[in-house]
Parts: structure tokens; sequence; C-alpha cells
């Protein structure tokens, strides 16, 4: 959704409305006294649940093992 403003066009970010209207929604439920404090916990509550989400960095592939470190058959006498 373009905006116009003096010369140039901006365009919200992907996700940026939803975001907005979340916030919205519950700023009406909640109805707080602060609602920049209620803001910021809004916004570091969901910061917590995806970081919670999305796994860290990929845990390094161990390497094979290698065929000269294994046991030798033992075949019967």
């Amino acid at each position: 959704m373009p905006i116009p403003s003096s010369s140039t066009t901006l365009r919200l970010p992907a996700g940026f409305k939803n975001l907005l209207e979340g916030l919205a929604l519950e700023v009406l439920r909640a109805q707080p006294a602060d609602v920049v404090a209620f803001a910021a916990q809004h916004f570091q509550t969901l910061l917590e649940q995806r970081e919670g989400e999305w796994p860290g960095p990929a845990a390094p592939i161990p390497a094979p093992p290698s065929p000269f470190h294994l046991p030798l058959p033992v075949f019967p006498r």
C-alpha cells in the first residue's frame, strides 16, 4: 500500500500492517495506562517468542569415522 509523502512514495514492509494490528488489538483489550511501555513489552514478548521458535546456528555435522580406525573383523579359526 503506497503512502504519498511529498514527492516520494513509501511502501509498508511486509508484515508491518499485521504487526500494528496485533498491537492495536492488545491495547484495546488491556486498556493500559502507559501505552508506550505496554507496546515495548508487547514487542519484547514477540521477539522472545520468535527467538524460541527459530533454531540457532546449526551444529556442525560430525565427520564420518575414518575407515582406517574401524575395528578389524575377527574370523573364526
